[in-house]
């Protein structure tokens, strides 16, 4: 597999191209033998925008545009390396090339997001660069948004070191300037790794210094514990969990996508109750909050899940076929990742062990060059037959507290 490169299951279909044929025809794709290597510090990310935006399509190769915007996307990122490509050393804040419209942090941040959440992410992280050439000096609050973004992106591609370095970086960059929400949005990220690498003890301890390295800063201390909500699941700790998911939502904070999120993992969790209908019902909570890929491929799998808990064949099929609508539309393989072994699991339930287990061994190849613990783990035990219905969990007495306030939410 190519490092961080789109990844799809192989006993599922696989869409054909759309929107017609497939422009930049006249782009060579790599040496296949040196793409292979693994690019822990994220060397593929610093390009031009040309060479990034064909790097993405090249990642995607079901995917003919991110979208009726790309072309402008492209415009704008050449259009900002032009601008700041001769930016000196420190730029002050008053100066000409510093209050340029190109350069008005909040259309670009908003640009930026919608290429990262559309999947052109190399693009989105060549534009961010850019900016920051400028930002940097005359803008420390947007360079650090633009610095958490990079991390962010390097995350989802799989460069685990470049991700980590990102991370340091902002924890020192906001120290220097005193942004307290950012500091702490640094070390959840470092928790975020630590969690995607099936070490929940250390990531606890990042969530922790979070909270108070932000000053408690309202944003800061809520993805804090929704991060330590994500470590607790992984850990198989659903008391912790939902203890967590409560003391997030409580601050008021969260952005709709979070709590998209936030639903996502109760939905987990109702799961190991053995509830179901409740996971099913938190799902579409889940899937109306945000349109977001990311969200949606694992709030699918959940369904999934449910679906396969309540004998449902027909309703499994369909969500397993929009985990492939999903995934052809955008690039995030981490989230995919845990989808494709979600499934495996859902298709072990209703007895279509051929099917789970072409879908936990494809999983598990590609999960395993990433370092991500969880799924290999998950893969492993339903290819060496263990039984994929686990046992129901007893909540603590705090939980199931949450749980019936989580009733009247």
């Amino acid at each position: 597999m190519v490092y961080g490169a789109f990844v799809r299951p192989k006993s599922l279909p696989r869409p054909g191209l759309r929107n017609g044929r497939r422009i930049l025809t006249t782009f060579t794709p790599p040496d296949m033998s040196t793409a292979a290597a693994p690019d822990p510090y994220g060397a593929m990310l610093y390009c031009d925008a040309l060479t990034a935006y064909r790097r993405d399509l090249d990642r995607t190769p079901d995917v003919v545009r991110f979208g009726a915007d790309d072309a402008g996307w492209l415009r704008r990122t050449v259009q900002l390396e032009r601008l700041t490509a001769a930016a000196p050393a420190r730029v002050r804040a008053g100066s000409a090339l510093a209050t340029q419209p190109a350069l008005r942090p909040a259309p670009l941040l908003a640009v930026a997001e919608r290429m990262e959440s559309a999947g052109a992410l190399i693009l989105a992280f060549t534009a961010l660069s850019a900016a920051r050439r400028v930002w940097d000096s005359a803008d420390p609050a947007s360079a650090g948004i633009a610095i958490f973004r990079q991390a962010r992106i390097s995350r989802t591609l799989g460069v685990k070191q470049s991700a980590e370095n990102f991370y340091s970086f902002l924890y020192a960059f906001a120290t220097r300037h005193r942004l307290p929400e950012l500091r702490g949005r640094a070390l959840v990220g470092k928790g975020i790794i630590r969690t995607l690498e099936g070490d929940a003890a250390a990531a606890y301890r990042w969530y922790a210094k979070a909270r108070i390295a932000c000053g408690r800063h309202p944003a800061a201390v809520a993805v804090s514990y929704h991060g330590e909500m994500a470590a607790a699941l992984s850990a198989g700790d659903f008391s912790r969990a939902l203890v967590a998911g409560w003391h997030a939502l409580s601050t008021g904070a969260l952005l709709r996508h979070d709590e998209a999120g936030l639903m996502v993992n109760m939905a987990s969790i109702a799961l190991r109750a053995d509830q179901p209908q409740s996971a099913l019902r938190a799902v579409r909570v889940a899937l109306r909050a945000s349109n977001h890929a990311r969200v949606r491929l694992t709030a699918y799998s959940k369904g999934a899940l449910a679906a396969a808990q309540l004998g449902q064949r027909t309703l499994l099929e369909r969500y397993a076929a929009r985990v492939v609508a999903t995934a052809a539309t955008a690039s995030f393989p981490l989230e995919e990742l845990e989808s494709r072994s979600e499934l495996a699991v859902a298709f072990a339930l209703v007895g279509d062990t051929a099917k789970a287990r072409r879908l936990a061994s494809a999983a598990r190849r590609d999960a395993l060059p990433l370092g991500l613990g969880t799924i290999v783990r998950r893969c492993d035990a339903l290819l060496a037959g263990h039984a994929a219905a686990e046992p129901a969990v007893a909540l603590s007495a705090p939980a199931q507290r949450v749980v019936r306030q989580l009733e009247m939410v």
